[in-house]
């Protein structure tokens, strides 16, 4: 990836990955036995002092087609009750190797999968264990995401009573030909209804919208902006499709209807075009693709008063970290990251019986050093040079820092790394453009082995900015 000096134009290709884990889940891999993993997790909480917990549950009543994530259909109540007791015995298996409430948890995140699937009573059995192992007065946001099609008072009741603060959903797109093809239940009516409902309990309402598929067009996105801000959620996420994760039934089908393929260079003009539309409507990003509703904030490039507490953990300082729990969930901690096994019914089975089966990745405390650098610069926006040990980051990252500031991408101050406004609308070249080169070999990597499955592939013109 070269950076240029193009006027707005600063780089001559996108990387077709938005969002990754830094550092990544592949160096000096190997499956801890319970004392390795006991002195990990000793070292993560003497070098943390602040945490994040995320909490995967992979059921779902559909496969949404551009969905990359650990998730699969189930066939009763009787199989997310199993998980769910699988779900609090991994809690209760870390709380014997580590203890819990040594390090404040200020973030905790519901995903999947439909985490709206659980009941009532799975809800409250895993807040009692929440609140039991961690402690949670330090938590500021407490995020769990919906389904429109599961959404209940009773479920929604139960949610805030164990501390829930955001409520989020896909809304995806609202077009019929679209909802279709990501295989989303086409009826509006249950999103508007449910929309409601969630507002009924919640401070924080936040819905995504998805935008920059082959064959779409831009009025489509102005229009589920435009029915997000209807409905009066206070959170929109909005993201470029990741065509490089997307199912290949859905390449399949774009191909049948579509002829039109979204360049890259469209799709940058329309993030210009989505930002303006929501700041018209008093939304302000928080992050690279996340906008928070401030009416009256004029010309801020990003909302001072509101962040994404866990992704300040999943692209934060050093002394950030994060756990998970869930079948193939990620902790990332001090020189280590650690995935659960992605095998549901093995997950569930063996953390049922008492055993915790995962796989470890240890990585130079370097990258650790150079994460707020590499990641969170880009995608929060800003760096307080004081966090990080700026006498061990590597020499060819402060040159490459230096580029981006000749570039007008960066700004330095006395204490502060921060972006401008045409760095923000680059966010995710430049956290691969600031990457250690055996990282985006890794990711590199990554990407190929995703397009060499056929039937799923992306054009040059989805990519290339420049003429060659």
């Amino acid at each position: 990836m070269q950076l240029l000096n193009r006027g707005m134009l600063k780089f001559d290709y996108q990387f077709p990955l938005y969002n990754f884990f830094f550092p990544t889940q592949v160096h000096n891999l190997f499956t801890p036995d319970k004392q390795q993993f006991t002195e990990i997790m000793a070292s993560a909480n003497q070098a943390a002092c602040s945490r994040a917990l995320y909490f995967h549950v992979p059921f779902c009543e559909a496969i949404c087609s551009f969905c990359p994530f650990t998730r699969g259909l189930y066939k009763s109540a009787e199989d997310i009750d199993r998980y769910t007791q699988a779900l609090i015995r991994e809690i209760e298996y870390k709380a014997q190797v580590m203890d819990l409430k040594a390090v404040p948890v200020r973030a905790i995140f519901f995903g999947g999968g439909t985490p709206s699937l659980l009941s009532p009573r799975n809800i409250q059995e895993i807040g009692e264990a929440l609140h039991r192992h961690f402690d949670m007065c330090d938590v500021q946001e407490f995020s769990f995401e919906f389904s429109v099609t599961s959404v209940t008072e009773e479920r929604a009741r139960a949610l805030a009573a164990i501390g829930v603060t955001h409520a989020r959903f896909g809304l995806q797109t609202t077009d019929r030909q679209w909802r279709q093809l990501f295989n989303l239940d086409p009826d509006i009516g249950k999103i508007e209804r449910a929309t409601e409902q969630l507002r009924g309990h919640f401070a924080h309402v936040l819905c995504d919208i998805l935008y920059g598929m082959n064959g779409s067009h831009e009025q489509q996105t102005l229009a589920d902006i435009d029915k997000a801000v209807a409905m009066g959620v206070s959170n929109v996420d909005i993201y470029p499709i990741n065509n490089a994760a997307t199912s290949v039934k859905l390449h399949k089908q774009i191909k049948e209807r579509f002829a039109d393929v979204m360049p890259a260079m469209r799709k940058l003009n329309m993030k210009f075009m989505l930002d303006e539309h929501l700041r018209q409507y008093g939304y302000v990003p928080y992050n690279g693709h996340g906008y928070v509703r401030r009416p009256g904030v004029d010309n801020a490039l990003f909302a001072s008063d509101y962040s994404f507490i866990y992704h300040e953990h999943v692209y934060g300082y050093a002394d950030h970290d994060l756990l998970g729990f869930g079948v193939g969930a990620i902790s990332s901690v001090a020189g280590h990251v650690i995935t659960n096994t992605p095998l549901r019914d093995k997950y569930t089975q063996r953390m049922t019986e008492g055993e915790y089966l995962c796989q470890v990745s240890g990585h130079d405390s370097v990258l650790d050093v150079v994460k707020p650098l590499v990641v969170r610069l880009a995608y929060h926006g800003s760096v307080d040079k004081r966090m990080v040990e700026m006498s061990r980051v590597p020499e060819p990252l402060i040159l490459r820092l230096g580029a981006l500031i000749q570039a007008g991408l960066v700004l330095e101050e006395a204490n502060h790394y921060r972006l401008t406004r045409l760095g923000w609308l680059w966010y995710s070249n430049i956290m691969f453009y600031l990457m250690p080169a055996s990282e985006q070999d890794i990711l590199r990597k990554l990407v190929f082995e995703r397009l060499d499955v056929p039937g799923r592939d992306i054009t040059e013109d989805e990519l290339i900015y420049t003429a060659r």
